[in-house]
């Protein structure tokens, strides 16, 4: 009895094994749908093209994102598109820029895509391309949507083949066979190139990075450290501690261009910026330090807030008037060019067409269509005024960043409409109300000389540029609300 027992418990064992076996070597549609694998072989430099090769879940629908950020056309980047059956000859038909479909059902298809890098340096930091020394591959624009309902939620994972002496870096971390896996394929950024140098720093309960290529003016550890600075400032501000690693992946623009000229884009833990590196080291710290204060701070907003909806005017436009305060803190800026930016972000606001028309909610839903600068600028100019008066109404106690703090203590109760969450907030101390249904909600215009006399602010207007000024004359609640943003005269 006992020699039967152990036959079948010993029979029991070996059907369990070879079904464990039989899942890697017959994978079943089940396991096929788990996971997206993943390889993408840079085959050609010039011109700039990949190889993608994938096996994954049954479909026979893929759908390239077309546009991006405003950036259309680029479906139209993808060549070859092909699909594989055992035993089987599986035709696919074209039916749109970017989109496939296929006569049956399979798991393994392939493609080219041409990588050529943008004419328009404005573009280079929101889509993939690659040159002869680096370049930036985002999943986003490389990797389909499976089947007719389109999002792609299942993991992925990655495996790069690269030119010889290329590195890649992110802010994932690859696993022992070089692989890396990728849960959101929007937020996930691949820095590729010749001469990656990456340096590290522990800041504030995040693991920070600074990935860097070609020569610049400063040390990566300067560069680093003022990184540190930033992200500790909002930390504070938020009262509210990223953890995990996030990077700045940074890269010089081509020609002979200065700090002035630069284009940025934060993905999920990552910040991609290209700035022109034709000046001095101390002039290219101190842009690099106003352009991270903002994109830095997305790590936070929207990036780490639960907040569903289009809010474009919140996280832009109030982000980066908060950006502006903070380089203030960090003396990145005097109190001068604190006012000046101000100006010319009204300037910039009064230059466009039905500026007073649009309210800030609906050009956040159209802001890739519209005017994309109207969400900064007139977000921005909404942020400002609203800080000052939050200020002169309680006597300098609270401010415009307040609301920070009280949006991720919110948003960890889980997810919300992030334009009735945010103007619930907003419209909270009295007196406010009827500001923000104006400016944000309605199309209201800004009048800035009228709106600014009561802080002791004036506006003066010559040859079609606009200035801000400080009043000579003060009076004791006036110099006490400058005071508090950071005037010290």
């Amino acid at each position: 009895m006992r020699l039967a027992e152990h036959r079948v418990s010993q029979l029991k064992q070996l059907r369990i094994l070879l079904a464990i076996l039989g899942l890697f070597i017959y994978p079943s549609q089940e396991v096929h749908a788990r996971s997206l694998k993943v390889r993408i072989t840079v085959t050609s430099l010039s011109p700039a093209r990949a190889l993608i090769e994938a096996e994954g879940p049954l479909t026979d629908t893929w759908s390239f994102r077309n546009i991006y950020a405003g950036i259309s056309g680029l479906g139209n980047r993808v060549e070859s598109f092909e699909v594989a059956a055992p035993g089987e000859t599986v035709s696919v038909r074209n039916l749109a820029p970017g989109e496939f479909r296929s006569s049956k059902e399979v798991s393994t298809f392939s493609y080219e895509i041409q990588l050529q890098e943008r004419s328009r340096w404005a573009e280079l930091s929101h889509v993939s391309w690659i040159n002869q020394e680096r370049g930036f591959l985002m999943l986003a624009d490389l990797l389909p949507r499976l089947g007719k309902d389109g999002p792609l939620s299942l993991p992925v994972t990655i495996e790069f083949k690269l030119p010889a002496g290329w590195t890649v870096a992110s802010a994932l971390l690859p696993d022992n066979n070089r692989q890396y896996d990728v849960t959101n394929i929007d937020r996930a950024v691949f820095y590729v190139g010749r001469d990656l140098h990456e340096t590290r720093l522990h800041a504030d309960s995040m693991d920070l990075a600074l990935i860097t290529s070609g020569e610049w003016a400063f040390a990566d550890s300067d560069a680093l450290k003022l990184v540190g600075k930033i992200v500790k400032e909002h930390a504070k501000l938020t009262r509210y501690r990223l953890s995990g690693r996030s990077v700045v992946m940074l890269a010089p623009l081509n020609g002979v261009v200065g700090p002035e000229r630069w284009t940025a884009d934060t993905r999920g833990a990552s910040v991609v910026l290209l700035l022109g590196r034709n000046a001095s080291d101390r002039a290219l710290l101190a842009r690099l330090g106003v352009v991270l204060a903002h994109e830095l701070f997305h790590l936070w907003v929207p990036n780490g807030l639960k907040l569903e909806g289009d809010y474009d005017w919140f996280f832009e436009g109030f982000t980066l008037y908060q950006a502006l305060l903070t380089c203030l803190r960090l003396k990145l800026i005097k109190f001068d060019d604190y006012l000046d930016t101000m100006a010319r972000v009204y300037d910039s606001y009064r230059s466009q067409p039905d500026h007073d028309k649009l309210s800030l909610i609906e050009a956040s839903e159209r802001r890739w269509t519209a005017a994309p600068s109207f969400v900064y600028d007139k977000g921005m100019l909404v942020a400002f005024i609203h800080d000052l008066l939050l200020r002169q109404l309680t006597r300098n106690e609270s401010s415009g960043a307040d609301i920070y703090a009280e949006l991720f203590r919110t948003s960890a109760t889980g997810r919300g409409n992030a334009n009735e969450v945010i103007m619930s907030m907003l419209n909270q101390p009295p007196g406010l109300k009827q500001f923000f249904e104006r400016y944000v909600q309605n199309g209201g215009d800004i009048a800035l000389d009228v709106t600014l006399a009561p802080y002791g602010l004036s506006v003066e207007t010559r040859d079609f540029r606009t200035r801000i000024l400080i009043n000579k004359e003060l009076t004791i609640e006036q110099s006490k609300l400058l005071r508090s943003l950071g005037y010290q005269g």
